[in-house]
């Protein structure tokens, strides 16, 4: 009786190990490679390449991705992780870089360079047959779907976020011309978000707004008529909305800078010069503000003083009395001036 325990124990065991090499199997053979062992959220920052197109840089920051060429700007956070999908794209064959004509494949030059922290993908032209894409990594040509493609050629300003106001800033001070915005206007336009963005072909004509953060920083927009058109003159933008927006003014509010740009302008002229005199000031010191010139002979003696004729006080014009105005005591001239032998 212990006997047959012991055998029919035996073929359990060896049946639970069969199972297991059999899923482990079945596993193996279900598993498929990825492109890279990367995500969206390990990387730091991208770079697209394309040849004859300007060049694409991201980076991921705490707030989320930031464009850094050809636009300054935030970017959409939506569109960059769903293009840095093609790093866990799945890979249907790969085969060594060097048993193949790179040129044949498109890759040799390659039609798109996708940089991610110093790891280089190398994009080629599709599989005609099974519509699949090359790709070099690694010293691997591998082919993996063509879905994603199509995120990695497109033009730049298809990554500029749609969002008017950048993350991390929080206006406290805005002003339409010379009207200050209304507390309610700053907070609908932190939440803003355009219809669609464009690159500015021309200037704009509209009304500048400013809007300002707590450490002083400066957004600037050109706002048309409609208020449907916000444009960014700096940074080439033109953010397009789907509807007017209602903006609120508050004639209490004042501009908290003020006095520190009037400052900051006071210490640029220190700096630069002096200060300008006012009108009055130049006209009642304009006499001060150049030596007489004095003129000496050849023998270094002074001009002789030449004395101006006394006038009379309420009539100027009439002829002075012979003596009036000259001190009875003093010498005569020809006298003082005569040597004495």
């Amino acid at each position: 009786m212990s006997k047959r325990w012991l055998i029919n124990g035996v073929l359990f065991g060896v049946l639970i190990i069969l199972v297991a090499l059999i899923r482990a199997e079945l596993e193996r053979a279900r598993f498929v490679p990825l492109l890279t062992d990367l995500t969206a959220a390990d990387v730091y920052r991208v770079e697209i390449l394309r040849p004859g197109e300007p060049a694409i840089s991201l980076i991921q920051t705490a707030l989320g991705w930031h464009l850094e060429t050809p636009f300054q700007i935030d970017a959409e956070n939506a569109r960059v992780n769903r293009m840095l999908g093609v790093l866990e794209a799945p890979v249907e064959r790969s085969f060594p870089a060097q048993s193949a004509d790179l040129r044949e494949l498109g890759l040799l030059p390659p039609r798109l360079r996708l940089r991610i922290d110093g790891r280089e993908l190398q994009f080629g032209l599709t599989d005609p047959i099974a519509k699949t894409r090359y790709v070099v990594a690694d010293g691997l040509v591998h082919l993996i779907p063509d879905y994603l493609y199509h995120l990695l050629i497109a033009p730049p300003i298809d990554y500029v976020s749609a969002k008017l106001i950048p993350l991390g800033f929080a206006p406290i001070f805005g002003r339409l011309g010379e009207n200050p915005l209304a507390a309610e206007t700053l907070s609908a336009l932190a939440a803003l978000h355009a219809e669609r963005v464009e690159v500015m072909s021309e200037m704009l004509i509209g009304t500048p707004l400013v809007l300002k953060a707590e450490d002083g920083t400066a957004l600037d927009f050109l706002v048309s008529t409609d208020r449907k058109r916000w444009a960014r003159p700096n940074q080439r933008l033109l953010y397009v909305l789907s509807e007017p927006v209602a903006l609120m003014f508050d004639p209490n509010v004042s501009d908290p800078f003020a006095d520190m740009h009037l400052g900051s302008n006071q210490r640029e002229t220190l700096e630069g010069g002096p200060t300008p005199q006012s009108p009055s000031q130049t006209s009642e010191l304009g006499s001060l503000a150049a030596p007489p010139i004095v003129h000496l002979p050849p023998d270094d003696h002074s001009l002789p003083r030449i004395e101006q004729a006394p006038a009379l006080y309420d009539e100027p014009n009439k002829p002075v009395p012979n003596g009036l105005g000259q001190d009875p005591f003093a010498p005569e001239p020809n006298l003082e001036s005569s040597p004495i032998h």
